[in-house]
């Protein structure tokens, strides 16, 4: 049987949270410091958090969007190269520059996140609460749901041609994070 993720990730974020109030998108889970607005002007600010060994394969989006990184060490990928960024590190990633994001230090790593609304709703509707989120890869019916989210939204998913040209292996092309292999 296989069981949700450890309880104590509510440690990590906010302790007036319980695990059904954490989303987790497929492997990274995050906290939103803000409320969602329906006014696409105005910024969003949230808290993610990336497990050991995660990997956010490489994708593209018109939102703009300027990460700090909190804790740990996390390589972030800025269009054809990664870049190691630490504790007080930034990563801008402007309108549709190709990047990913993958965690290769054995440790978590937390990062504040500056975005816009429209990216806030995005992560909302993709994430899952993490109490009910199984360890293992997501089933076919997750990272269907997944899919069809990323395509109302109209962002860009790398392939696995273009996962693979810069070193993420994927076991399943439609997969936006997983565990690296």
């Amino acid at each position: 049987m296989q069981t949700p993720k450890n309880q104590a990730v509510t440690d990590e974020l906010s302790d007036d949270l319980n695990p059904s109030e954490i989303p987790d998108v497929l492997g990274p889970y995050f906290q939103l410091l803000t409320p969602l607005l329906d006014d696409d002007s105005k910024y969003c600010v949230i808290r993610s958090n990336f497990p050991a060994e995660v990997v956010v394969p490489i994708r593209g989006h018109p939102d703009r969007e300027t990460s700090y990184i909190l804790a740990g060490e996390l390589e972030g990928l800025w269009e054809d190269h990664w870049i190691t960024l630490r504790a007080g590190d930034f990563f801008d990633v402007r309108s549709d520059l190709k990047h990913a994001w993958r965690n290769v230090s054995g440790a978590p790593a937390s990062l504040l996140i500056v975005t816009t609304m429209r990216q806030g709703r995005f992560l909302r509707d993709i994430g899952r609460p993490i109490a009910t989120v199984l360890r293992g890869k997501p089933t076919p019916a997750v990272l269907q749901r997944f899919s069809k989210i990323v395509n109302a939204y109209g962002f860009w998913s790398g392939s696995r041609a273009d996962n693979s040209a810069v070193g993420i292996r994927l076991d399943n092309p439609a997969t936006v994070a997983r565990k690296v292999s």
